[in-house]
């Protein structure tokens, strides 16, 4: 039975790929299987040069650059960005690098010349990344996000992810939801006004990223999640997901398991059939 009478689209997206082996096998397997879509990749972590043939194998995936200001070593010299970087070399953390984006320890330029330098490595082995968006979402902040806005425009890369909510929680309403938990509600609200000023703009992106609360880590339940989507009207949704073949600890923070979960269901060849029996069609950024 299809979901609601109607079919949707969904852009199923794989973040970081470059991170290390264990993460780009998955994305490959899963993009071999056909409902994951759409990947990008981290070109300042050690697997980032798998990207020359993660294009070569897979030419009609929609291909963008995961900027990552909050893991592993910066791609520019460290002391031409040293706001970025601790004293081990190593970019600071994400609550760190948000208190110090905030409390004006960070230059901008710093920043700004990071980004450059990853997109640089990319545009070298791929040529123009399809999309954007950052690591841990750390560009989700006050000015931060309209200085990555910004910058992607002028490089050309025309498309981005949306941060417009699609909450989807396990048990119960999204407005339910929200009133158990306003502050949740109210940063949606900024960020989906930021996402609105970004396409008037001219920046291209999904009506929205499937939030879903109540089902813990990862999207495993893929099938479960999407008949409950309160589907945009005229625009897809993005689902974004995080697999793995095996847990690395050091790298995975909170998502160790359920990268390995998501892994063995986005797999499956099936799922593209099974999905489609319910509405939903999966897709690239190429719809946009």
């Amino acid at each position: 039975m299809k979901h609601n009478g109607t079919t949707h689209q969904l852009i199923i997206t794989a973040d970081d790929y470059g991170m290390c082996p264990e993460v780009n096998r998955a994305i490959e397997e899963c993009l071999a299987a056909g409902a994951l879509r759409a990947t990008c990749v981290m070109t300042n972590m050690p697997a980032y040069a798998d990207l020359i043939r993660l294009r070569h194998d897979f030419p009609q995936v929609s291909i963008g650059i995961h900027w990552t200001l909050t893991l592993g070593m910066p791609a520019a010299p460290p002391s031409h960005v040293a706001d970025l970087v601790a004293p081990n070399g190593q970019f600071w953390s994400a609550p760190e690098f948000r208190r110090r984006w905030l409390t004006r320890h960070i230059s901008p330029d710093h920043i700004r010349l990071e980004l450059q330098t990853q997109y640089e490595r990319f545009v070298a082995l791929a040529g123009q990344p399809v999309f954007w968006n950052t690591h841990q979402n750390v560009h989700v902040l006050p000015g931060l996000f309209e200085l990555i806005v910004d910058l992607a425009r002028r490089l050309g890369i025309v498309a981005m992810r949306s941060h417009r909510r699609i909450t989807t929680p396990r048990y119960g309403s999204a407005v339910q939801y929200y009133l158990r938990n306003p502050l949740y509600w109210l940063k949606g609200q900024v960020i989906a006004h930021w996402a609105t000023t970004a396409a008037r703009q001219g920046i291209r992106m999904p009506a929205g990223v499937v939030s879903t609360p109540g089902y813990g880590p990862g999207k495993a339940a893929v099938e479960q999640i999407v008949l409950r989507v309160p589907w945009p009207k005229n625009a897809p949704a993005e689902l974004v997901i995080h697999p793995a073949t095996g847990v690395v600890t050091d790298l995975f923070g909170s998502l160790t398991e359920s990268r390995v979960r998501e892994y063995e269901v986005f797999r499956d060849p099936e799922l593209v059939r099974r999905l489609r029996a319910i509405g939903v069609h999966p897709v690239g950024f190429e719809v946009l």
